[in-house]
């Protein structure tokens, strides 16, 4: 593990600058990140909604159940992020790069800011293939700054109202698909895993940086090639630990200075599907494999003492688990759903949706969400015996996974970004 010099040292000095920076607001607390749609799946990254008075049907072509849909400003395939009322994303290509905030209550872009100029970066445009493009990160936010990642290695923060409050270059990416990897933020830190090349390389690194400034806090080596599932920061056993995820192993380290806490093999493949944390057990997916369980507990290397259980049937290779503690839901790119007791890891369900999905499931109250790439859309029983509660078509194609607030859901299609809202909010939308 290396620190950075000079003034990030401080940062990493028993937590107490964290807790500063909690008496300033200069991020947000525990509680405002769950009311909110912080990161990629939001809140600790687990795809499950605190909020329960979320449409359960909707009807594209009356509208009902439909608060605003509008053309998608620019292309990307990042997921969606929600702070308040406002909604967040970035687009690019190898010619322009740039952060859109829309206005949740009636979609309208509030700010569009380019990122360019960056100190640093590469004079000639990372090579990056079309099916993941420059902006397939998702962005995330510590509910005062939002800071977003390209695939050229350009990393960003800004302010809620637009404005740029530091820029860097982690310089062109080795990654034949692209990075794709989301970023998290603990406490008043940016949290960065940069994935890439081979084992062999010593290229890859996870990274904390000054959210304020965007200086490296600490920074470590990981022995690792080129992944693209996103961290999770969660608390467990007393202590922050980021959980990371690349061949061959689990790696979870110290949230408050990069220390490595424990490790399990197992991981094979190309890594995509993120980690979750759930009823006291991180539950990740080796790619068409084995989903595993295991107990965060442990030091050094646990794959033979912290290994709860291992699924090794209908396993995704795109899509990110989801567990509310007593039950997992899994869902494959070719969209064969399957629910999982969580204790154990035993099959009490499956059902085939035959197209295809690389948004990953979401929960609200007992209603999982499911939005496919060639636009059905499915609320599902978040039960032990399958039981589909709605399904419609809709008028376009979701690689997005969505982003929940308070009697919203937003989407980001491929043509549109919607937002499914209750009459209430449909109405509240219009008199605005």
């Amino acid at each position: 593990m290396e620190k950075a010099l000079g003034a990030g040292d401080a940062a990493t000095s028993g937590g107490s600058p964290a807790a500063d920076a909690a008496k300033s607001g200069d991020f947000a607390s525990a509680e405002e990140m769950q009311r909110n749609w912080p990161r990629f799946r939001g809140p600790g990254g687990n795809g499950i909604s605190l909020w329960t008075n979320l449409p359960a049907t909707w009807d594209v072509k009356t509208g009902a159940g439909i608060a605003w849909k509008v053309a998608s400003p620019a292309s990307g395939f990042n997921s969606p992020i929600a702070w308040g009322d406002r909604v967040f994303f970035s687009a690019g290509d190898a010619h322009k790069r740039e952060v859109i905030c829309l206005d949740g209550k009636t979609g309208q872009v509030l700010w569009r800011q380019p990122v360019a100029n960056v100190p640093g970066a590469p004079a000639k445009p990372a090579e990056v293939p079309e099916s993941t493009g420059y902006a397939a990160s998702s962005m995330a936010t510590d509910g005062r700054r939002v800071y977003v990642i390209f695939a050229n290695g350009d990393c960003a923060g800004f302010t809620l109202e637009g404005k740029l409050a530091w820029s860097k270059s982690f310089g062109a990416l080795k990654n034949p698909y692209g990075n794709a990897t989301s970023l998290d933020t603990w406490h008043d830190r940016l949290i960065v895993q940069l994935d890439q090349g081979d084992n062999e390389d010593n290229l890859s690194k996870l990274y904390a940086l000054d959210g304020r400034t965007g200086k490296v806090v600490w920074q470590t080596p990981r022995k690792v090639g080129g992944s693209w599932a996103s961290p999770i920061v969660m608390e467990a056993v007393g202590k922050g630990q980021i959980i990371t995820l690349a061949v061959p192993s689990v790696i979870a380290y110290a949230a408050a200075d990069g220390s490595e806490l424990w490790r399990a093999d197992g991981l094979n493949g190309e890594i995509t599907p993120s980690p979750v944390f759930a009823g006291g057990l991180v539950i990740v997916a080796s790619p068409s494999e084995a989903l595993m369980a295991i107990r965060p507990d442990g030091q050094g290397n646990v794959t033979k003492t912290h290994m709860a259980w291992k699924f090794e049937d209908n396993v995704p290779d795109v899509t990110t688990p989801l567990s509310n503690g007593e039950l997992v839901f899994t869902i494959t790119t070719s969209g064969m759903l399957t629910c999982l007791d969580a204790k154990d890891g035993k099959k009490q369900w499956d059902h085939d949706y035959e197209t295809e999905f690389h948004a990953s499931p979401s929960l609200a109250g007992n209603r999982l969400y499911l939005f496919s790439q060639k636009g059905t859309a499915a609320v599902v029983e978040a039960a032990r015996e399958f039981k589909e509660l709605f399904r419609t078509e809709m008028s376009d194609g979701f690689h997005a996974s969505p982003a929940f607030a308070a009697d919203k859901i937003f989407l980001r299609g491929l043509t549109n970004v919607w937002c499914l809202g209750t009459a209430a909010a449909k109405e509240k939308a219009a008199g605005q």
